[in-house]
C-alpha cells in the first residue's frame, strides 16, 4: 500500500513540474459612473480577475503607468479627456499598443463602429452591460481569469 502512495506522490510531483505557472488577469476599469464601476469590479472579482477601477482618464493613465493591465474596460464618455481620446493616447505608446481595450458605452456604441476600431479598440460592449456578455467578450479577447505567468506582449515591450 505504501508503494502505491509513493507512486501517486511522484506522479503528483511530476504533474506539478509540467503544469504551466499562472497569474491572475488584471483588468483596469475606467468608468465615471461609480455604481457601474462597482458592479464591474464585483462581477470580475467574483470570476477570479484582479481589478483596479478609476473614474477618469488622468487616473487611468496613472494606473496604467503604475501597473500595466492585461485588459482595459473603457467607457467613452468620461469627465475631462474622453475615453476615445484616452484610447488614442494609449495606442501612441508602443508599450501599450497590444493591450486589450474593450470599449463600453451606451452613447457611442454602433456595431463595428469604424471610429472605435480606428482609435484602437479591441472590442466593444454596449451599455447596459450584461455581465455574461462582458465576460464572454473578455474571453474572446484571450483574457481569462488565469493567464500564463509568462509576460504578455505589452509587458515584454516595457522590459
Amino acid at each position: 500500500m505504501s508503494l502505491s502512495l509513493n507512486h501517486m506522490r511522484e506522479q503528483a510531483t511530476d504533474s506539478e513540474k509540467t503544469a504551466p505557472a499562472t497569474r491572475r488577469c488584471h483588468v483596469l476599469v475606467v468608468e465615471d459612473e461609480r455604481h457601474i464601476a462597482r458592479l464591474l469590479d464585483h462581477v470580475l472579482r467574483k470570476e477570479g480577475y484582479s481589478v483596479t477601477a478609476v473614474h477618469d482618464a488622468e487616473k487611468a493613465l496613472a494606473a496604467i503607468e503604475a501597473r500595466t493591465p492585461d485588459a482595459i474596460l473603457l467607457d467613452i464618455v468620461l469627465p475631462g479627456m474622453s475615453g476615445l481620446d484616452l484610447l488614442r493616447h494609449i495606442r501612441l505608446d508602443p508599450r501599450f499598443g497590444s493591450l486589450v481595450v474593450i470599449v463600453l458605452s451606451g452613447h457611442w456604441f454602433k456595431h463595428d463602429d469604424p471610429t472605435l476600431a480606428d482609435a484602437g479598440a479591441t472590442a466593444q460592449c454596449p451599455k447596459p452591460i450584461a455581465p455574461s456578455k462582458l465576460l464572454r467578450k473578455l474571453q474572446e479577447c484571450g483574457m481569462t481569469p488565469l493567464l500564463p505567468s509568462e509576460p504578455l506582449p505589452a509587458e515584454r515591450a516595457a522590459s
